[in-house]
């Protein structure tokens, strides 16, 4: 067994490690996959420069301008293309976007991806933070906390994952639904070229057990809730892990590449932090070889056969 050490950066990606873990799917290719979290993104990144893991899942926008310093970071695949913190959480009802005009927005930070995230939506919506038209309230606690103080009062706004909304929604919160904006979010497998150059097979595993994963999940409905269910790492109840499911077979990828919406978009939060890299060509972060060699094999397309 080879091991595989990574980490990733968000609770939100937790139920996907459990579930490829419990589904087997690493050791039918070979691998011991160790995962612990690391919601520090420049210790995540630290981390993978020392040595000391082999991967992280996620760091997306904050590479761009170590990349443009010719440091040879790399996404090798991606689970999603989608936003999901689309769930707009209130104390009283809204009947629009534009509601939001001069209230309070809560965010962990404002500089990391959750909140660049928000920022970048809302200008797409016609709500412009550089211009005032709303707040965006660096709150620098968990999502829990953050609806929390939405109903509280010591917020306007917050928007929120599953199985967070839900919550929210069961302490008397009103939720609004947005649309998923396109962006690279969530499971990303993104380590150096000089780690994937000297472990190719281990790459090759890596991903052929991630789309195996994928597979699982969407094919094997009633395992993946009950493995999500039991987890203790997770605690969901039924209806979590029963919305979760309905919400993730609806955008997870089976052949995990990136969208050009959603390159675009993550890139937009990176020249908002780092000006300097406007002229970069977005595409330097992505080598999906590894993929294209697995999908050009027809393996993916024999799992859904």
């Amino acid at each position: 067994m080879r091991e595989l050490k990574i980490i990733y950066r968000s609770e939100s990606h937790a139920a996907f490690w459990v579930l490829a873990e419990q589904a087997g799917v690493w050791e039918r290719n070979g691998l011991r996959v160790n995962t612990s979290p690391q919601l520090n993104r420049e210790r995540a990144v630290e981390a993978l420069k020392n040595g000391n893991v082999d991967l992280i899942s996620g760091n997306h926008h904050n590479l761009y301008a170590r990349r443009a310093r010719n440091e040879d970071f790399v996404h090798l695949g991606q689970l999603g293309n989608l936003w999901t913190e689309n769930h707009l959480i209130t104390k009283d009802p809204i009947r629009s976007l534009q509601d939001l005009r001069g209230k309070r927005i809560a965010v962990d930070r404002w500089h990391s991806h959750a909140g660049l995230n928000v920022w970048l939506f809302m200008k797409k919506e016609g709500l412009d933070l550089d211009k005032g038209d709303y707040q965006l309230i660096q709150a620098e606690c968990s999502s829990e906390e953050r609806w929390k103080g939405v109903l509280a009062g010591k917020f306007d706004a917050a928007f929120l994952d599953l199985p967070h909304n839900l919550r929210a929604v069961r302490a008397g919160g009103k939720e609004m639904v947005v649309r998923p904006m396109p962006m690279i979010r969530g499971v990303t497998l993104t380590t150096t070229m000089a780690y994937a150059n000297s472990h190719e097979d281990d790459i090759r595993r890596l991903i052929r057990g991630t789309v195996e994963a994928v597979h699982f999940f969407l094919t094997q409905k009633e395992k993946t809730k009950k493995i999500l269910a039991q987890s203790p790492t997770l605690g969901f109840n039924e209806q979590e892990v029963s919305t979760l499911y309905d919400s993730w077979s609806g955008w997870l990828e089976r052949k995990l590449y990136p969208t050009p919406e959603a390159i675009a978009n993550v890139f937009a939060l990176a020249v908002k932090l780092k000006p300097e890299i406007a002229d970069v060509n977005p595409l330097i972060m992505w080598n999906t070889h590894y993929l294209r060699e697995l999908d050009d094999s027809g393996f993916i397309d024999n799992l859904y056969r």
